[in-house]
């Protein structure tokens, strides 16, 4: 059983230490808001020598924002509470039926009393407002402990120890199942806090003597029998120990304000208790058999232990300041007063035994003149005279503490008016307590009120400040578009908290916002070293590059970015790329796609520009994002559209030019950004008589460039010159000389389909006439060449509808209405092949018709010559 409370403390001293390392942390997250903003970038690039066309598209840029979240409690630390409570509290009854009958008596009128200021009836079990749980709980425990008190004295401690366990155990079912409340195990905690919190302060009184005890044997134990008094030691030691306490009082109670980092109250407490489990036997055995340590004394003060550890676990993980500060008063305050005296009673005791060099260790408890109980009674007095000169306000930091508590039980029920009602009785007690503000800012929020929970905030920030309340403030002063109010907040915020990456970062983004670009990359910089999750700020660092700095700067600080699993960094990542023109093979992220398929703004950044920075290497986007569409119909035309760049550029081009060039007939909103990208298709396929047709209808001056291009590569330099010299009355600038130039010198784009032709001449080949055919399906020598090939393998059909297909956006070509002609006699369509003689015949030069009626007419005669005889 020893073994066992060892390790129920290891446990509870591990939920102390968890939930005490951020007590606000386990009440408020860290939510992250993303936004989505668009920049421009050049992904669809036609290269004409030293110079080349390319249009803007929208690119995604992700930036992101800290955001404090309201307050609540989070239910598994209500559930280790009780767990380690009910386990102390088996221990302490088990103690006590172990001990004499006045002890017992005593011990059990005040538990009793406890009980009933518990207020069990709220629970409501079996029936509202009725004392039966009380009653129970009052008949059961004091059955049991009676029982072995009285009539079984002979029974081993661990019987004890279950039996009170087992009664718990059955309370603890009866709450679970039969309570009306419907968060019964908080509010069970809420209204037995002063139980817990006597149990705590008691046991704080009673260890608080340990360190100076712990010191005696540090300063007595190593100079025995070595001929040497540690008298010297053991004072110096003492009053260092004393003085820190003394320093601490000062600084807590503001009569000093030194920006120094002293010990925590917190280790003195825990290390106190600790020390403890080994002091406090020798002043049980001091007790000479009023408190034997192996049958009570160790089992008493094992179970304080537990149950202070779990109660300050709970008050650490509901984030109620107040009273943790009531816990570290008691500690502090309670050493020195305690700690003092003691050391009284040492010097005044066992000043001889130092100086005949003996371990005043080993007699500590044991006083030669001036008795232990009159040490710890003065002690006591000591402590309640520093509460007085504080005008008792660690008592009144407990009150606010308790109602801190029934507001967080309210406000987990949703009963907001009667939680804001507490949290207000909590501040009368208290008012610059952290907790009640925080809440009744939350509370404010969940309400709409943005006056209310900017005020509250303020006032959270008096005495125990936070960077979660400086984050809510400034968000909210955001919201009422005062944005130098924002800025101001978060400035003081980092004076405060210098090292806090979540409001460096929300100051980064407030300064972006105004194009404020050094001091935005400055304090993102600092956030990406400070935050706990630094992709964030990096994630924002490549937002704001992107939009503030110029390519050459871009690429050398895009080279030096280090690399992150982070859907946002990635997205912004591609979006990069996109400006810089970067096409290179990227692995897709499957965390992109959610499974219910709604996408959030990092989700649907990621995949369009995905989508348009790979266009070349991965058709999956061509698939997915349609189908995304149909989930996501306010985002439908963004993701579609992007889907449309990896059909064009990998998949089908045919598809791609058809759905685009029914969004540019339909006057909408995006009707010029869609005729943009058609007409550069188009010139990326020679098709240049149907770029002009697309970019004439395009303003500005990627429009007008894109139609001198067009009109330059289909021999109309005429029209070109007119179209550049309207640009330069409008604007001088040296890349349009260039381009002119360029233009005049009878540069013509490198096209992929001369060198697959190429190819196709020297090994005809299916595979070969099939990658060709998709890389230009509008080439009419590429699709005459494959139409002949398809035609040699007796698959007409296949030749005839890739002609067909062709003729779509290259009607003017004569070698597809040749192929046409051949292809309709072929089936007998002789009307149809009539008409392909009429194109070829308007289309192609006199030489070239003479040429193709050579071949014609003889197949054709051959036809008429069968149907006849048929």
């Amino acid at each position: 059983m020893a073994v066992g409370a060892f390790l129920v403390l290891v446990l509870g001293i591990g939920f102390l230490v968890w939930q005490f390392a951020d007590p606000l942390g386990n009440v408020v997250r860290w939510n992250v808001v993303s936004e989505l903003s668009e920049t421009s970038a050049v992904v669809d690039v036609l290269q004409l020598g030293q110079w080349q066309y390319g249009v803007s598209t929208p690119t995604q840029l992700v930036t992101e924002s800290f955001m404090a979240s309201v307050m609540e409690i989070n239910a598994v630390t209500v559930y280790v509470f009780w767990a380690g409570a009910l386990i102390g509290l088996s221990l302490l009854l088990a103690a006590l039926t172990t001990m004499s009958r006045f002890w017992y008596l005593a011990g059990m009128i005040l538990f009793i009393l406890f009980l009933a200021f518990s207020r069990l009836e709220v629970l409501g079990v079996f029936g509202a407002e009725n004392r039966f749980l009380f009653l129970l709980a009052t008949v059961l425990y004091g059955g049991i402990t009676y029982y072995f008190h009285a009539f079984r004295p002979d029974l081993g401690m661990g019987i004890r120890i279950a039996g009170l366990a087992a009664v718990s155990l059955v309370l603890g079912a009866l709450v679970a199942f039969g309570s009306a409340s419907p968060v019964p195990a908080l509010t069970a905690a809420v209204y037995s806090f002063p139980f817990w919190l006597a149990v705590t302060i008691l046991f704080l009184l009673v260890s608080a003597t340990e360190i100076m005890a712990g010191l005696v044997w540090l300063s007595t134990s190593g100079q025995a029998g070595k001929g040497r008094s540690g008298l010297v030691q053991f004072i110096v030691i003492s009053v260092l120990y004393l003085l820190l306490l003394l320093l601490i009082y000062l600084q807590n109670t503001r009569q000093i304000d030194w920006n120094v980092t002293l010990i925590n109250p917190f280790y003195l407490a825990l290390a106190s208790g600790i020390l403890g489990i080994w002091g406090f036997r020798r002043r049980a055995d001091s007790t000479q058999g009023v408190l034997p340590f192996r049958s009570a004394g160790f089992w008493l003060y094992m179970g304080l232990f537990i149950s202070a550890v779990s109660f300050g676990g709970l008050t650490a993980g509901m984030a109620n300041d107040p009273v943790l500060e009531t816990l570290e008063d008691v500690t502090v305050q309670g050493q020195l007063a305690m700690g003092l005296l003691f050391l009284f009673y040492i010097l005044v005791n066992f000043y001889e035994v130092f100086q005949q060099k003996l371990a005043v260790y080993k007699v500590l408890y044991k006083p030669l003149r001036f008795g232990l109980t009159q040490t710890r009674l003065f002690g006591f007095a000591g402590v309640v005279v520093l509460f007085s000169m504080q005008r008792l306000l660690p008592v009144n930091q407990a009150i606010a503490g308790y109602f801190n508590g029934l507001g967080d039980l309210h406000t987990k029920t949703e009963e907001f008016t009667l939680a804001e009602q507490y949290y207000k009785l909590a501040l009368q007690q208290e008012f610059q307590n952290h907790k009640s503000n925080y809440a009744l800012a939350s509370i404010a929020l969940k309400q709409g009120d943005r006056n209310a929970g900017a005020y509250y905030f303020r006032q959270a920030l008096l005495k125990n400040p936070s960077p979660q309340a400086y984050a809510g403030l400034s968000g909210i002063l955001m919201q009422e578009s005062l944005f130098f109010d924002a800025v101001y907040s978060l400035q003081e915020g980092i004076r405060r908290f210098p090292a806090n990456g979540e409001l460096l970062n929300n100051l980064g983004m407030l300064y972006s916002k105004t194009n404020v670009a050094d001091s935005a990359y400055y304090y993102l910089d600092l956030a990406k070293n400070n935050a706990i999750r630094p992709e964030i700020p990096a994630t924002n660092l490549l937002a704001i590059l992107a939009k503030s700095t110029d390519s050459g700067l871009l690429d050398s600080l895009a080279e030096a970015s280090e690399k992150r699993d982070y859907l946002s960094w990635q997205a912004n990542w591609l979006a990069v790329q996109n400006l810089r023109q970067r096409f290179s093979k990227e692995a897709f992220n499957p965390q992109a796609v959610p499974k219910d398929s709604l996408l959030s703004v990092s989700s649907l950044a990621y995949l369009l520009n995905y989508a348009t920075n790979q266009a070349r290497f991965d058709t999956l986007p061509a698939a997915l994002l349609p189908k995304l569409a149909a989930k996501n119909p306010v985002l439908s035309q963004d993701l579609s559209l992007a889907a449309l760049y990896p059909e064009f550029y990998s998949g089908s081009k045919l598809k791609a030019l058809e759905v685009l060039t029914g969004w540019a007939a339909e006057e909408g909103e995006k009707s010029d950004l869609y005729h943009k990208i058609l007409g550069h298709w188009l010139l990326q396929l020679g098709l240049y008589d149907k770029a002009i047709e697309s970019l004439s209808v395009v303003e500005g001056i990627e429009g007008t460039i894109g139609m001198a291009v067009a009109n330059a590569l289909a021999g109309k330099k005429e029209v070109a010159v007119i179209l550049l010299d309207k640009i330069q009355d409008q604007e001088k600038s040296p890349a349009l000389e260039q381009l002119k130039q360029t233009l005049f010198s009878g540069a013509k784009p490198k096209s992929v389909s001369d060198s697959l032709f190429a190819v196709l001449s020297k090994s005809p080949s299916a595979a070969n006439f099939d990658k060709a055919v998709k890389t230009n399906p509008f080439d009419a020598r590429i699709v005459a060449a494959t139409s002949e090939f398809y035609r040699g393998k007796k698959q007409v059909k296949e030749a005839y509808q890739l002609v067909l297909d062709a003729l779509r956006y290259n009607e003017y070509a004569t070698e597809l209405w040749e192929q046409y002609a051949y292809l309709s006699l072929e089936q007998g369509l002789l009307g149809q092949a009539a008409e392909g003689e009429e194109k070829v015949r308007q289309y192609a030069l006199p030489a070239g018709y003479q040429r193709f009626l050579a071949r014609y007419q003889p197949m054709r005669a051959l036809i008429e010559k069968q149907r006849a005889a048929f």
